[in-house]
């Protein structure tokens, strides 16, 4: 084992590929910060937002990379029925937590600004389907992409959610609030 192992190689690569993303995401949000300030509570909203997806994309990732290992999946069906149960209880938590953001916001915006924006609740429940639609099937793929390539999807997996989580939010905020 030298200095610089099979982990560590996939561990500096997942890193990089987050700083570069990082800088992504945040060119996004400061070329549409006019954009997205229209609506009061925003601000409040975006930092639950962001950090959402990566993690419900991440434990989606994990546990499936954990059955990848131990072997769970002895059989196509057993898969099957695995990684969609996986998939449904993904999207119904990002619908939950999307919602219930959306909610803590407008209350917020609400209680201590007097300012009432009802169209919060929809633009974070919008945003949060329209990401988990772009990130569930993306977290799925590389993470048995990766597996069968012979990468520990473990390793990789977690700084890169985090990262296409973040980039697919803003872009899902921005749709949302185009739609609303």
């Amino acid at each position: 084992m030298g200095l610089f192992d099979k982990d560590f190689k996939e561990i500096l690569f997942s890193q990089s590929m987050a700083v570069i993303g990082g800088i992504i995401a945040g060119t996004l949000l400061a070329l549409y910060t006019d954009k997205i300030l229209l609506i009061p509570g925003m601000v409040i909203l975006i930092p639950g937002f962001l950090e959402m997806r990566g993690n419900i994309s991440g434990t989606l990732s994990a546990r499936l990379s954990s059955g990848l290992f131990l072997g769970v999946f002895k059989s196509s069906k057993e898969k099957k029925n695995v990684v969609s149960g996986n998939i449904i209880a993904s999207f119904i938590l990002a619908a939950i937590v999307s919602l219930i953001l959306g909610l803590i916001a407008y209350l917020f915006n609400y209680l201590i600004f007097k300012v009432s924006t009802p169209e919060i609740i929809m633009i974070a429940l919008v945003a949060g389907i329209l990401g988990s639609l772009i990130q569930i099937p993306l977290a799925l793929f590389f993470t048995f992409y990766l597996f069968k390539k012979g990468h520990d999807p473990t390793n990789i997996m977690g700084p890169l959610l985090t990262t296409t989580g973040d980039i697919i939010s803003i872009l899902a905020l921005l749709i949302a609030l185009v739609i609303i």
